[in-house]
């Protein structure tokens, strides 16, 4: 994951250059693997009173980005139920709700919570400074 001093910078470098959100993202994350969240579900699972939606992702390689789109090489499953590389995939800027590297650190899916669970996440990390 690009540190913040990293994305700071990055930041000011670009600040008044007319870089768009993707052109950014492609600075940041270039040749890195990151999972990018579009807002729609991967799969809902009910229960008699419990109903959980999963957050489908596409992962892949920043590759470029030109203007408002954002260039990856895809991961998929091929017909023979293997996970590859190579289908390139060109995503509008806009339709990115989330990011994220994939680099261990945890998936969107860890990150998202309840909002009442913020601040058990708030007093547990304040307590372990």
């Amino acid at each position: 994951m690009p540190s913040e001093q990293h994305i700071i910078a990055t930041i000011k470098e670009l600040q008044g250059s007319g870089k768009t959100f993707a052109e950014f993202l492609a600075e940041i994350f270039k040749d890195k693997f990151i999972e990018v969240y579009v807002g729609d579900s991967y799969e809902d699972v009910s229960t008699e009173q419990i109903n959980t939606a999963y957050p489908a992702v596409f992962c892949g390689k920043v590759i470029a980005a030109y203007r408002e789109c954002l260039v990856l090489n895809c991961a998929f499953v091929s017909q023979n139920n293997h996970l590859k590389l190579g289908n390139i995939m060109f995503l509008n800027e806009r339709a990115i709700r989330a990011l994220n590297e994939v680099d261990g650190n945890g998936t969107l899916e860890d990150m998202m919570l309840r909002s009442k669970e913020t601040l058990d996440v708030k007093m547990y990390l304040d307590k372990n400074k």
